[in-house]
């Protein structure tokens, strides 16, 4: 099946990449992009929110490829400080609700 047509969009997520939490958040981050009608090209991953090599790289990357937001799983302070960062690069960036529907 291709996505054709389908504005794509990358996730952050932060914290241990072993922890059941990292993976949940990767799971509703697909599954809201889904649900949107979105394509989830790539997700970018952060031991620490906000300062590491996978913010590095999301920028970078939004720098050079056209995509139509960033999605983060987590409604705290860090989510608010990285959607300020993000958006700074000329892209959206939007928190995913905690609930979405089944």
């Amino acid at each position: 099946m291709k996505n054709v047509g389908k504005p794509r969009v990358y996730g952050y997520v932060w914290g241990p990449a072993d922890s059941t939490v990292h993976s949940e958040n990767q799971d509703l981050l697909t599954a809201w992009t889904f649900e949107q009608g979105w394509m989830l090209s790539k997700v970018f991953h952060d031991d620490h929110p906000g300062f590491g090599p996978g913010m590095t790289e999301l920028l970078e990357t939004l720098r050079t490829t056209d995509v139509h937001a960033v999605v983060v799983p987590i409604r705290d302070r860090y989510a608010r400080a990285i959607a300020r960062r993000i958006e700074r690069s000329g892209t959206s960036c939007l928190v995913v609700p905690n609930q979405i529907r089944a």
